[in-house]
């Protein structure tokens, strides 16, 4: 065998930074530094676009900037994507409030409010049924 055998390749690598990018916006998210986390989550996009968990962190990050448009647009991606889960509509519903858009705000929170036993369920089934 040879002595690289186990070393990481290219694709691994960059799923490594992918990984460490998204462990820094968390970071930032939970100390207070959303708008840091908005751009190392605008810059992960350019290198995967679709990925649904990093988009909704991306909207949460713009929420929590006082950014709601900016989270609407990401949120209309997710929806395109179709990843429309409950933590979907609990961002959206944070995003429309901000905007002083009460009743679809409502209505947001209605959807998620409706969801939240298909995520729980998600979440206490394992790991083999996650979807990010």
């Amino acid at each position: 065998m040879a002595a690289n055998a186990h070393a990481p390749g290219p694709v691994s690598e960059a799923g490594q930074n992918l990984e460490f990018i998204d462990l820094l916006a968390y970071i930032y998210l939970q100390h207070g530094l959303p708008d840091k986390a908005a751009v190392l989550l605008s810059a992960r996009g350019l290198l995967a676009p679709d990925h649904p968990r990093a988009l909704l962190t991306l909207a949460l990050a713009w929420v929590r900037s006082a950014k709601p448009r900016k989270a609407l647009e990401v949120l209309e991606r997710l929806a395109i994507l179709g990843a429309m889960d409950a933590q979907f509509h609990l961002v959206r519903a944070q995003a429309l409030q901000a905007l002083d858009r009460a009743d679809e705000a409502a209505s947001a929170m209605r959807a998620y409010i409706g969801l939240l036993p298909v995520a729980v369920a998600a979440a206490t089934a394992g790991p083999s049924s996650a979807r990010y």
